[in-house]
């Protein structure tokens, strides 16, 4: 008789394997994966618990005043017991005149309507139980609702519609912006290589920051622009006594009559990076040295 095999000692039909599956197996068929953690919504959580908390006191106030109706219930159930017992004896003793046995007969009506407006008021507050309890049940249903819902997702920053100063100025404002330069430091003045003023730089870079802030109005903002940024920043620029005084230009095109394009060069490259893509460290330290 031979030894059995491996074939004769594992039967490859088996149902179940003959070993236990790890932790870090995949999961059976019919097993749930595992919920990825999320954030809730911080703001719709507090909001939650706040209704909770006055659910809950507002249940224990219902409850309150359920209490004091059952206890002024009771206390006139009482009443209308004494006063039917008092009824009685008077009308089984022969001592007792007939206005006697009816006043204790009426004093009986008159505590059984106390008995029944108090019963009355008891179902009213166990009718206001009941609804603050359903209050707090909701708002308990909200509660676990917003901490099992995650955050609604950030909305995104808008996108720039010019990637640096260098493209606003070159694309847009200088072509927009349009004024006769006289030259010779006289009148309205413009430095072609705008980018050597420090001043006119940050000037520029204002202008081009609220314009992108401001394009998003689609009513007043660009009128708001103009007014308030262009008409301002501007005359300062162009000022024989602004960041450009003394700018000469080498050619005729330098002097442009009022219509025609500012003067423009293109600064050294890499100066003004496109901020819409990511800038490489190597490349931005390249450019500032």
């Amino acid at each position: 008789m031979s030894d059995p095999g491996w074939g004769d000692m594992l039967d490859p039909y088996d149902e179940e394997p003959p070993f236990d599956v790890g932790e870090d197996d995949e999961p059976r068929d019919g097993a749930e994966p595992a919920a990825e953690p999320f954030t809730p919504d911080i703001e719709a959580v507090l909001a939650a618990q706040a209704q909770v908390s006055a659910a809950r006191r507002a249940v224990a106030a219902a409850e309150d005043k359920l209490t004091a109706a059952e206890d002024a219930h009771a206390d006139a159930e009482d009443e209308v017991s004494v006063a039917e017992t008092k009824a009685a004896e008077y009308a089984d003793d022969d001592d007792k005149k007939e206005w006697q046995r009816a006043a204790a007969q009426r004093d009986v009506s008159k505590r059984t309507r106390a008995s029944a407006r108090a019963a009355a008021t008891v179902s009213k507050a166990q009718a206001a139980v009941q609804e603050a309890r359903l209050g707090l049940a909701e708002a308990e249903a909200q509660l676990q609702y917003a901490r099992s819902t995650p955050a609604p997702p950030e909305p995104e920053e808008p996108t720039l519609y010019y990637g640096s100063v260098d493209e606003f100025l070159r694309e847009f404002l200088r072509k927009v912006y349009t004024r006769r330069i006289d030259g010779k430091g006289q009148g309205n003045v413009w430095a072609a290589e705008w980018w050597k003023s420090r001043e006119a730089v940050h000037r520029l870079e204002a202008l081009w920051r609220a314009w992108e802030h401001l394009r998003l109005d689609a009513a007043t903002g660009m009128s708001v622009w103009w007014r308030d940024h262009a008409d301002h920043h501007m005359p300062i620029l162009m000022s024989s006594e602004g960041p450009f005084r003394g700018s000469v230009g080498p050619d005729d095109h330098c002097f442009p009559d009022k219509g025609e394009f500012l003067p423009y060069a293109n600064p050294p490259e890499g100066l003004f990076p496109d901020v819409r893509e990511p800038v490489d460290a190597d490349s931005a330290d390249e450019a500032q040295g």
